[in-house]
């Protein structure tokens, strides 16, 4: 059974016993697809090393790249020159702000309040939408910290959600599942329906049993002011529309099933999916292999130093780091932590995911540095706007929950994403080095 447990170990395994289990894994995705399979290529370190896994042991396995014109150029060159077939959203970046909202802070909580805002109709739907309705209520209790027991309090005993002795939260460990459980749903099958797996991100890990006087991890109570205060969308969707939507229209067409060399560490998230999937995928809409999910940063870091491989320039060089971040040449056969002295990810330029939590140079500072035409544009420009979802007959309260419905909204211009007012007013919520991007 994968939990938490087994990926700390296969994490703490030696490179050279991954890199034996990765190709196992490839092994198995390549012979089930029966060759047609793609690498979904990024131009960043960690598919790169993918690249080189999949190709020493099937060459012709076609890469291809999402060009959202949101890489650093470095990048978009590297994936050229690697032989990646582009494909291209239908959106601009730009247009895909405009129309859904400013990626900051995480998916998780952009997610939380693109619904929460959403306003519910006397119906108690929203458009008529009653499951959406319910999904915004869910994310307002989320935001006003307000612990929901609905789906824990019954079934997360039922189904192996169990409570932690330490902290008394629940374990994000999913239950196991088999055949009958998984068309079932059946309390106490050992596994979760397709309503309770929906929710389980949502409500699994945030939820409490009764008599829980525990806070929980999921408690978005620290992002109510910025749902609530700000006049400016936020939202999740950049990704699935500049990234998944072309890679899907890509599979489908040409029937191949991707490669994607995403790590479990990066995030609660792929943890999560780590969790529940493993490596390969093969039922579900998501039909995916992550064959280097249990390795670390280190592990590419020291892969590519080993195999001498090519990354694009915008990483600088590898070097070792001391416990005072001093860089200096490895010495060979001695172990040490590896670091790049330019970009530690690259990504999408403009995306604010995360940038908060950045220590030292920021991802946009460094931009500045680096590229000033680029982080001119994200930073310049913005305009108010008429809110094409302000509804003149909502009430200010909606119970106990403040509706947002601003008449005018902020959003990109010709001249640029804006992104500078809406780090200053997440600053003058959280204060003025938030966000640092000057």
């Amino acid at each position: 059974m994968r939990d938490r447990t087994l990926l700390l170990q296969l994490q703490a395994l030696p490179l050279g016993a991954k890199v034996l289990m990765s190709q196992q894994r490839i092994r198995e995705w390549y012979t089930h697809w029966n060759g047609d399979v793609v690498i979904s290529f990024s131009g960043g370190k960690d598919s790169t090393v993918l690249a080189h896994l999949v190709h020493d042991m099937y060459p012709n396995v076609p890469m291809v790249f999402a060009n959202t014109g949101l890489e650093y150029p470095e990048i978009q060159a590297f994936a050229r020159k690697m032989g990646a077939e582009f494909v291209r959203p239908k959106m601009s970046f730009s247009e895909v702000i405009s129309t859904y909202g400013y990626p900051i802070i995480g998916k998780e909580v952009a997610e939380a309040i693109h619904f929460a805002r959403r306003i519910v109709s006397i119906g108690g739907g929203y458009n008529g939408r009653a499951d959406t309705s319910q999904t915004s209520g869910r994310r307002r209790r989320e935001l006003e910290g307000r612990r929901d027991n609905e789906l824990l309090s019954g079934t997360a005993r039922e189904n192996g959600l169990e409570t932690s002795k330490s902290n008394g939260q629940h374990s994000s460990t999913p239950p196991p599942q088999n055949e009958k459980s998984k068309r079932s749903g059946e309390p106490g099958s050992g596994s979760w329906g397709k309503t309770d797996w929906r929710n389980w991100r949502r409500k699994a890990i945030a939820g409490v049993e009764e008599g829980f006087t525990g806070s929980s991890q999921f408690n978005k109570k620290k992002w109510l002011p910025l749902c609530q205060e700000t006049q400016f969308n936020i939202s999740y969707y950049c990704c699935n529309v500049m990234k998944k939507s072309p890679m899907g229209i890509y599979q489908r067409k040409t029937g191949r099933k991707p490669f994607i060399g995403t790590l479990a560490e990066e995030s609660r998230m792929r943890t999560q999916a780590w969790i529940r999937h493993g490596c390969n995928s093969f039922e579900g809409h998501k039909q995916t292999s992550q064959p280097m999910s249990f390795w670390t940063e280190q592990d590419v870091l020291h892969y590519i130093k080993q195999e001498g491989l090519e990354i694009c320039s915008v990483y600088g060089d590898i070097l070792a780091s001391d416990d005072t971040g001093m860089l200096y040449d490895p010495l060979p056969g001695v172990e040490c932590n590896l670091k790049c002295t330019g970009c530690q990810r690259t990504g999408c330029v403009f995306c604010g995911f995360g940038v908060h939590l950045e220590k030292g140079e920021t991802r946009f500072q460094m931009l500045a540095r680096t590229h000033s035409k680029q982080y001119e544009y994200c930073m310049n420009g913005g305009q108010w706007v008429d809110n094409p979802k302000y509804d003149p007959t909502a009430p200010a309260m909606d119970g106990d929950w403040k509706n947002w419905n601003p008449k005018k909204i902020w959003v990109p211009s010709k001249d640029g994403l804006g992104m500078k007012k809406v780090f200053d007013d997440c600053n003058a919520i959280y204060g003025k080095d938030f966000i640092r991007y000057d």
